[in-house]
């Protein structure tokens, strides 16, 4: 009781073995799927593609809130150093860099590497491998 469709996606006719199947195979289906979630393919795989809004952007600029914890953090520091003979300049100048480079990490992995993907073992077993050769290398130069 085949009945004679066509496919959904790659418009190619199939013999469908049950009345609700509208593609000719599991590659078509996936594909159709990824073309209406907007997947791009982007060397050996799928990735969602997403347009960038300008809220979706790190803001390089901190916002009310980070203004309002670096106040708060500020007032505490001065407290402490009204009480005690500490000399917080150092402390509060080490917080706010800590503060300024965690930021400025995260803007660059957000701006520069969105959606990187951890590395797999044959990637650190081939990081190690030219690590070795690097080392070889060096070695080998330096007994010069």
């Amino acid at each position: 009781m085949a009945k004679l469709r066509f496919c959904k996606h790659c418009r190619q006719q199939f013999e469908s073995r049950r009345s609700n199947h509208l593609y000719c195979a599991p590659s078509c289906r996936t594909k159709a799927s990824y073309k209406r979630n907007n997947y791009k393919y982007v060397s050996g795989h799928y990735q969602k593609s997403e347009i960038e809004t300008d809220s979706q952007l790190p803001e390089t600029l901190p916002n009310n809130e980070l203004i309002i914890v670096v106040k708060e953090l500020e007032d505490k520091i001065e407290r402490i150093n009204q009480n005690k003979n500490i000399n917080t300049t150092s402390v509060k100048e080490a917080a706010l860099g800590t503060m300024a480079a965690d930021a400025g990490s995260y803007v660059a992995k957000k701006l520069f590497a969105p959606k990187m993907l951890p590395a797999t073992k044959g990637d650190i077993e081939s990081l190690k491998e030219q690590i070795q050769q690097l080392k070889a290398a060096l070695s080998f130069y330096r007994s010069k």
